[in-house]
């Protein structure tokens, strides 16, 4: 159990999505102290408006803590290698890739492979705003990071291409990997199994990757996660469906059956 006189020696861990909110707070030093908290919001209210309601509502936002780690998803993201950076240009490097997205929003960053490429992602500057003046030392992230973090922990050079795509309710993420580098990441939208296996398969060929000797792991609370399983399986040799309770075996909030696997992976990789 946790005990919220002592916050100030732990993690708060926020998921800020369309489909709901989801709190979780954790103590780094004694893995059985933590507590969490899903918590629903009117679709009809922007992401500004439910995040004021529920820093009102939600108690476990009233306090002070160590760290505040806030994962923002469906985020416009794209990722530039490291030896290409330059942060006074981020914005630009932003814009190329989002023209649409030039008034209103703050360009972020986070590094990825221990500074082996940085993702610049955009967030609506209300938004921003509402997060930083709450919690005003508050790391920002967007669910490919730390997805690409745990890809590349499993990607090891000389062994075979490791692809992970991570379902969610009207999207999924896919990320491969070769001999511990990101070979391609991306976020491709739809809500039926046969968009996201077109999605997948087409880039799979494109990439070259062998369908008897790469493998695909899936991941993901979506109902579709069988289906697509099942699905693939025509065409790839080797499929594994994560469980993060076997995934994440260091921390007792692996085994909270509802909590979001990007928000797992954000609290592992930490």
């Amino acid at each position: 159990m946790i005990d919220f006189n002592q916050t100030k020696q732990y993690t708060l861990s926020i998921r800020l999505s369309t489909d709901g909110f989801c709190f979780a707070v954790h103590d780094p030093q004694a893995d059985s102290s933590y507590a969490y908290l899903p918590f629903a919001i009117d679709p009809m209210k922007s992401l500004v408006a439910n995040l004021k309601s529920a820093l009102k509502e939600v108690d476990m936002l009233r306090h002070t803590y160590a760290k505040v780690k806030v994962l923002v998803a469906e985020a416009s993201y794209t990722f530039v290698p490291k030896e290409y950076y330059d942060h006074s240009c981020a914005r630009d490097f932003y814009l190329q890739n989002f023209p649409q997205s030039a008034s209103n929003i703050e360009v972020l960053h986070n590094y990825v492979g221990d500074d082996q490429a940085v993702v610049l992602f955009g967030l609506d500057h209300l938004l921003y705003q509402c997060i930083i003046d709450r919690f005003p030392k508050a790391e920002v992230f967007v669910p490919v990071t730390p997805l690409a973090n745990l890809g590349l922990e499993k990607s090891v050079v000389g062994t075979k291409r490791y692809c992970l795509v991570h379902l969610c309710r009207q999207y999924a993420d896919l990320l491969c990997f070769a001999d511990g580098e990101i070979l391609f990441a991306n976020t491709f939208y739809g809500r039926d199994v046969a968009d996201i296996q077109y999605f997948l398969l087409n880039t799979w060929q494109t990439l070259g990757l062998s369908q008897k000797d790469d493998t695909l792991h899936v991941a993901g609370q979506s109902r579709n996660v069988k289906v697509l399983v099942r699905e693939l399986g025509l065409f790839i040799k080797t499929i594994h469906t994560i469980h993060p309770a076997e995934e994440f075996h260091s921390t007792e909030l692996a085994r909270i059956g509802e909590m979001p696997f990007d928000l797992q992976a954000l609290i592992a990789c930490e």
